[in-house]
């Protein structure tokens, strides 16, 4: 009998000939650490242009171990995670960026972690108290580290780090994610159908590294991948499908703070004009009818701004709430739908092992009917 896989790593790899050899060495060596485990590579070639393609080609026949898979062209980075996860046949699935900008030494410290904490999907974290980050372009820092900060507060996880490709899985949770995304916004769509799937996710602090010296002896120069604008677009959509509530409350709060704002000033002059009535009327409700008339002969449009910023506000706010009841319920029955699954996968699998036994069990008796022998 075949021994089950334990651990499936996915690498994609996109014009990587310079740096693949070494990347594999070290992503085996740290692999062969736990022998009790069984594990399996698989090498994604995103349309490579260079040598890619035949070095990875020559790492899997000199490894059964290692799986590749090849695409046509450069279809993106989440194109390629998606086939290696359609790959993966190990319980726990990991995914890893070809240069080794995290050390593969975190390769079972994700894998304990997921066992450890209970957790469908663990994130190497290098904005976490105690992780990392090192030689990484002041501008590319700069856009990653406030990208993430943004995506933290409107993300449901505690988690500080939420772009980044270093990950553990539980293998059977992949499927349920129904992952579409074919570029580097696939992490950001796991997380948020982690969310909505009410999936743990939890983060190991690690170091970031971008090993700049070590590329330059290779006869090539760390150039960022990430186009800036793009990834400012992704991030404000994904923060925007992450928590919409979130936007139309902060909007709400807005209007309804500048409406009670104008309508409180609008207020005090008021009765700054009744206070200055009263000795002549002596009367509070003259004072105030004379105050407000005062009032809003010399300040309507502040009364009528006002009101009608509160009003919108109050329009807004509420709709927000109705935003995140109907996310509440979404989510619910998504998350009733993917046991409802379960169930009737379990029931599908009791019903082909009753067939089986039964089918066993009629053979037995044809047999005996037959005059076979029970005994040799």
């Amino acid at each position: 009998m075949m021994r089950s896989i334990d651990l499936t790593m996915v690498i994609a790899a996109y014009n990587e000939d310079a740096i693949m050899h070494a990347t594999i060495v070290q992503v085996v060596q740290v692999l062969e650490m736990r022998p009790d485990l069984a594990w399996e590579l698989i090498l994604v070639n995103d349309g490579s242009q260079d040598g890619t393609a035949a070095l990875l080609d020559e790492a899997a026949r000199a490894d059964q171990r290692i799986r590749v898979a090849h695409h046509p062209s450069n279809y993106g980075q989440g194109r390629a995670l998606r086939t290696g996860f359609a790959l993966a046949r190990g319980a726990t699935v990991l995914t890893w960026d070809a240069d080794l900008s995290y050390h593969p030494d975190y390769i079972w410290q994700l894998y304990d972690t997921l066992f450890a904490r209970k957790a469908d999907i663990v994130l190497a974290s290098p904005y976490a108290p105690g992780g990392v980050v090192r030689n990484v372009p002041g501008y590319r820092l700069f856009l990653s580290r406030w990208g993430n900060h943004f995506l933290a507060r409107m993300c449901p996880y505690p988690v500080h780090t939420i772009t980044c490709v270093v990950r553990a899985y539980r293998r059977e949770i992949l499927d349920d994610l129904l992952l579409s995304a074919n570029g580097m916004e696939i992490q950001l769509e796991t997380i948020l159908k982690a969310s909505i799937h009410q999936l743990r996710v939890v983060e190991l602090p690690a170091v970031l590294e971008w090993r700049i010296e070590k590329l330059q002896a290779a006869g090539i120069s760390r150039v960022s991948k990430m186009r800036i604008l793009q990834s400012i677009q992704i991030y404000l959509q994904m923060g925007w499908l992450f928590r919409p509530s979130i936007i139309f409350m902060l909007m709400g709060l807005l209007f309804l703070l500048t409406g009670f704002y104008m309508c409180g000033w609008f207020g005090f002059r008021v009765l700054a004009k009744a206070v200055d009535v009263w000795p002549d009327v002596h009367s509070i409700s003259q004072a105030v009818t004379l105050g407000l008339q005062e009032g809003f002969l010399e300040y309507p449009q502040t009364l009528l701004t006002g009101g009608m910023f509160a009003f919108i506000g109050l329009i807004i706010f509420l709709f927000s709430l109705v935003i995140k009841q109907s996310h509440y319920y979404f989510s619910e029955i998504v998350r009733q739908n993917r046991i409802l699954n379960r169930r009737l996968t379990d029931m599908e699998g009791s019903v082909v092992q009753m067939r089986s036994g039964k089918e066993s069990m009629k053979g037995s008796d044809e047999a005996l009917k037959g005059g076979a022998p029970l005994l040799p």
